[in-house]
């Protein structure tokens, strides 16, 4: 939840990012929306006046502010503003009455919805913000449900819509009751989960009913509590008939398979199986010194497989009971690892901001289970985990998607490469808090092949505000391992002294044009503009060929005239 406050600076951030120059639709963000009244732009492109009281401009919004509506956090609409454009011209102001429109939207929405309008006069244009908070209950608009994800407003039907609807409701299926009772459960079970906690907390709870106390799923204080449908599923016979993971190694996908494993509840026996498996037979340690350290690789790094597992189960929709978990690990030997689990992204949940949502899991009693015997990562950390130990050994990030209703997790994985597993050790050694962090690891992925790095790009990569990259990123800077390119400037490139020890890790080719242009909007971080003369001093070249590395900047779109366009006082700065 947000309150309106937050949301209300939300949108004065937003606003203000555009004003000072960031195109609209690059600021938007799951809380902020800008859009323009319906009906404003005629065929052609002409733009014109539309009535105070447009009813097709009404109804449009409407329909947005269902879809807000419906999300967790609510949002803000922030109407009069071009998507595509940024800068002053992207404010276009607007024409509609907002009390007739406040009625209006109450009236087309049901049940019906009321919101706060709050006119805003920005640099002379009447612009004007509708908050949106989150509804108790689903909010629909012209008969149609709709939700919000990421950026986007799309209907929902079926399986999505039952489970927007669950989510609204607070439902959890594995929460609810199972009708078996916990002399049920499996004692084999009972002992993996023992097992499970010792490795990763010490000492385990003295007796079974405490520990299933503690992953909180009895359902009762009787003499034989009945469990949850979570503690069903993790320590009983739970729906015998219905298998819940099956896990295959092979060759290739749909080749005939190596191992294979079929089986339902109890799932954490069946985890214990699959678990062996991958670490003894798909993906086995290879040992490797790295600095001076021996370490136990693999070709899919232990934590991202493990992770990409436990998110299946703990995201799952079992109430596709006919569906089943499958995980695949392929190669000769095997060099990567797909999962794919029944059931889309939860509600308001969408593949381009997974770093950056916190864990949402649709079945939270299950998802706590869990995470007690600490089989699940803590909340919130365990896309971060996948990413940051991929990337780590050398491999590509993981790769989350949603297709045909299912969530699929694929890792690619290969040999561990040994010297950027050792500067990330290093990096580790400096600063433990960095090691930790999946924004730090991706803006060094970055680098080896591109440079410098931004933080408004870092933001993008690692789906983070842009304050929270520029923090990584002088983090980094601290200990050393990046430096500005110029001094204050926002742009940042791998040290000397890093680019050594990664020698032929450092992929990057940039053009000399390329690099004119880099230092140039660096040096236009902390200064407003720039001249011919300043240019010849930066890049280290003569006044006539600042003169034409400037005019082609201006071409290409990345500086504009300031004052004079002729003469030694023409001066440029950043589009």
């Amino acid at each position: 939840m947000t309150s309106a406050t937050i949301r209300r600076q939300a949108a004065l951030d937003a606003l203000a990012r555009v004003v000072a120059g960031e195109r609209a639709e690059d600021v938007e963000s799951d809380l902020v929306d800008f859009k323009e009244e319906a009906g404003t732009i005629a065929p052609g492109g002409v733009r014109r006046a539309i009535s105070p009281t447009c009813q097709p401009a009404a109804e449009a919004l409407a329909i947005e502010v269902a879809c807000f509506a419906n999300s967790r956090a609510g949002g803000v609409l922030v109407v009069g503003v071009e998507d595509p454009a940024a800068g002053l011209p992207a404010l276009r102001g607007t024409y509609l009455d907002l009390a007739w429109l406040r009625e209006r939207i109450w009236s087309l929405t049901s049940p019906r919805y009321t919101v706060d309008i709050e006119e805003v006069i920005e640099r002379g244009q009447r612009l004007y913000f509708i908050d949106i908070p989150p509804a108790i209950e689903e909010i629909r608009s012209g008969n149609k449900l709709r939700m919000r994800r990421g950026k986007s407003c799309e209907e929902v039907s079926g399986d999505d819509a039952r489970r927007l609807l669950e989510e609204r409701r607070g439902f959890d299926w594995t929460a609810q009751p199972s009708r078996i009772h916990l002399s049920s459960a499996d004692p084999d079970a009972f002992r993996v989960a023992r097992r499970f906690y010792a490795e990763r907390r010490g000492e385990p709870p003295a007796s079974d009913r405490e520990l299933a106390t503690r992953m909180g799923i009895l359902l009762d204080d009787s003499d034989d509590p009945e469990l949850n449908r979570a503690g069903a599923l993790l320590l009983a016979s739970f729906e015998p008939g219905v298998n819940q993971i099956q896990m295959l190694v092979t060759d290739a996908e749909g080749s005939p398979s190596r191992q294979h494993i079929l089986g339902g509840a109890p799932i954490l026996k069946m985890l214990d199986q699959v678990f062996s498996v991958l670490e003894d037979v798909a993906f086995p340690v290879q040992p490797k010194i790295v600095g001076l350290t021996r370490r136990e690789l693999r070709a899919v790094p232990q934590p991202a497989f493990r992770e990409a597992l436990v998110n299946a189960v703990m995201h799952r929709d079992y109430q596709l009971e006919r569906l089943l978990i499958v995980a695949l690990a392929t190669g000769s030997p095997s060099h990567a690892f797909k999962v794919r689990s029944p059931g889309g992204f939860p509600a308001t949940v969408t593949a381009d901001r997974l770093l950056a949502t916190g864990s949402r899991p649709r079945n939270e009693a299950l998802a706590r289970a869990l995470r007690v015997i600490a089989v699940a990562e803590r909340e919130g950390v365990g896309i971060n985990t996948m990413y940051r130990s991929m990337l780590r050994d050398g491999h590509r990030a993981p790769e989350i998607v949603e297709d045909a209703g299912d969530v699929v997790v694929r890792l690619a994985g290969g040999t561990p490469n040994i010297t950027l597993r050792a500067f990330f050790d290093e990096m580790e050694g400096r600063d433990e808090n960095l090691g930790q962090n999946a924004v730090a690891t991706i803006a060094i992925s970055h680098l080896l092949v591109a440079t410098p790095i931004r933080p408004e790009h870092l933001a993008l990569l690692a789906q983070r505000t842009p304050g929270e990259a520029f923090d990584t990123l002088t983090a980094l800077e601290r200990v050393r391992i990046v430096e500005r390119l110029l001094d204050r400037s926002r742009s940042f490139r791998l040290t000397r002294e890093s680019r050594e020890r990664l020698g032929t890790q450092v992929r990057y080719r940039r053009s000399s044009a390329d690099e004119h242009w880099q230092l140039v909007r660096a040096y236009l971080d902390t200064n407003p503009d720039i001249s011919r003369d300043e240019t010849a001093t930066l890049l280290g070249v003569a006044p006539l060929r600042a003169t034409k590395i400037l005019g082609q900047l201006r071409r290409n779109g990345r500086l504009v005239y300031v004052g004079p366009t002729r003469g030694r006082a023409v001066r440029y700065r950043g589009t």
